[in-house]
């Protein structure tokens, strides 16, 4: 994603988005600010701001207010994260330790929370309740996924639909409402903003299974993450699911699973299955329509940089997993 930090523009705006983030962080409490800003310091690939940029530039907007939104938005998804880690009992984040095993889970529950307060002060004065109204409804939904993805733990008999029900609450609306409100806010046609949130929705899709692929096939030290981590915390993601139901594997997959605690060498069998069973294949195929899916949407916008630089970050999605 970093490729298109070269464009001037882009990278004055996302360094304004940054430099937002790090005064958001800003109390009087010594931990809390300690905390935030290690939280914003440790990065991440600001997607998501850098998708609400890209529809911006569709139309016209004020620089300072559409980065102040970005911001806003990104916070809400930093608070998302600071809250699943708790929920998980998750040590590392993006490579460094997170907030709750650091700090301990009252003091990250306290910075979810502050966050999530630092999202309205960031928000421009110019925008109604109704505007806020839509923005809430998406978060919410997120909740929601959240909740279900906890509820279906250690849970075999989830099917794909639920699988891709969940990762849309939980993932892909927040993409598709960055992009809705970068669209938004620039004065885009309805015909735009409807294009741009399809396209945000699907790149979501294709996001989440993504990283749901490379749980199984990238490594720790690239990912910031434990491997293996959603199975062994009893999160079932499309590979197990398709591998669950689609193959000689699946009762011997399902009694494994039901152990719930894994040797090394327990977690090794159980990914190779998957990789045996064809999960990762039909993963990484599902990944790639959605890609086109929002290829179609992103083709239907004004030629120019911007359609350019979404397709060039749908390829980007594309190839994590190739």
């Amino acid at each position: 994603m970093d490729f298109l930090l070269h464009d001037p523009q882009i990278g004055e705006e996302m360094r304004l988005i940054e430099a937002k983030l790090l005064r958001s962080a800003h109390s009087r409490e010594p931990v809390i600010r300690q905390a935030v800003e290690e939280l914003i310091r440790g990065g991440g690939k600001r997607l998501r701001p850098l998708m609400l940029l890209l529809s911006a530039k569709n139309g016209e907007y004020d620089k300072e207010e559409i980065c102040s939104v970005a911001a806003a938005l990104e916070i809400v998804h930093m608070a998302t994260l600071v809250h699943d880690d708790i929920i998980d009992d998750s040590v590392l984040r993006r490579g460094s330790e997170t907030v709750q095993s650091k700090w301990g889970k009252d003091i990250a529950v306290f910075t979810g929370d502050y966050l999530l307060c630092t999202f309205f002060l960031l928000i421009p004065p110019r925008y109604r309740i109704r505007d806020l109204q839509k923005w809430m409804r998406v978060i919410k939904t997120v909740c929601e996924g959240e909740i279900r993805q906890y509820h279906d733990r250690y849970k075999p008999d989830i099917t794909v639909r639920g699988y891709l029900k969940r990762i849309a609450a939980k993932t892909a609306v927040l993409f598709s409402l960055n992009c809705y409100v970068g669209a938004s806010c620039a004065k885009c046609g309805q015909q735009i903003v409807h294009a741009l949130s399809k396209f945000g929705m699907n790149m979501g899709m294709a996001f989440q299974i993504t990283d749901d692929i490379l749980d199984f096939t990238g490594k720790s030290s690239e990912m910031g993450k434990p491997a293996s981590n959603d199975f062994t915390q009893g999160v079932y993601t499309l590979p197990i699911i398709y591998a669950l139901r689609h193959s000689e594997y699946g009762e011997k997959l399902r009694n494994m699973l039901s152990k719930r605690q894994y040797t090394k060498d327990e977690e090794d069998q159980i990914t190779h299955m998957v990789f045996q069973a064809g999960g990762i294949g039909y993963a990484k195929k599902l990944a790639r329509q959605y890609v086109e899916r929002a290829r179609k949407h992103v083709n239907g916008l004004p030629a120019g940089a911007s359609r350019n630089a979404m397709n060039a970050l749908l390829e980007q999605v594309a190839n994590r997993v190739v």
